[in-house]
């Protein structure tokens, strides 16, 4: 994780699905299923586990209003990835009014990190934005991120459309770093 003062940010595109390099792996008891019925919480629950680890921006202070509004928005699906049951990570994915498929918050439970289910669960979620019947495919990440994220992005197909830099995201803790177990 880099933690300088300011971070470039990465727009990704993939215009047609023919650009798409899957990296689908074999791994015992892995899966991804839809969350069929929106769980706010699960949003927020991964989006405080994986999303305090690379600052990512945005709803660090969203109340349970605004979770539950974008949880259960018509165009936006989550998915949950799991091992023998457990959830691991997570992926949402948006098709906006001018079908374009954008990825947003994908990422794995740190400990699952390292073992070739980032590029399976990138290429879950691609697969399916355009099986949304998108027009292309979009997403951003940023120098923030884990330091393999990008050339995953890269090496499944997407290209780098722009970047730009901005100030660095605030560092911030996690609501769930405070639980322990024993």
């Amino acid at each position: 994780m880099n933690y300088t003062r300011s971070k470039t940010t990465y727009h990704l595109v993939m215009n047609s699905q023919s650009n798409f390099k899957p990296k689908f792996i074999k791994y015992s008891d892995f899966n991804i299923l839809k969350l069929t019925i929106p769980i706010p919480e699960f949003n927020w629950f991964m989006y405080q586990q994986i999303g305090s680890n690379y600052r990512w921006g945005g709803r660090q202070e969203w109340r349970k209003e605004e979770w539950r509004e974008h949880a259960t928005g018509s165009n936006i699906q989550t998915w949950g990835a799991y091992i023998a049951g457990s959830p691991i990570g997570y992926y949402e994915i948006e098709l906006t009014t001018d079908s374009i498929s954008r990825i947003h918050c994908i990422g794995l439970i740190e400990s699952f990190i390292g073992k070739g289910l980032g590029g399976h669960l990138l290429s879950h979620a691609v697969d399916q934005s355009w099986k949304t019947g998108a027009k292309k495919v979009i997403l951003n990440t940023c120098s923030h991120d884990h330091p393999h994220a990008l050339s995953n992005y890269l090496n499944r197909g997407f290209s780098l459309q722009d970047k730009s830099k901005s100030p660095a995201n605030p560092k911030w803790k996690s609501n769930l770093s405070d639980f322990t177990y024993s």
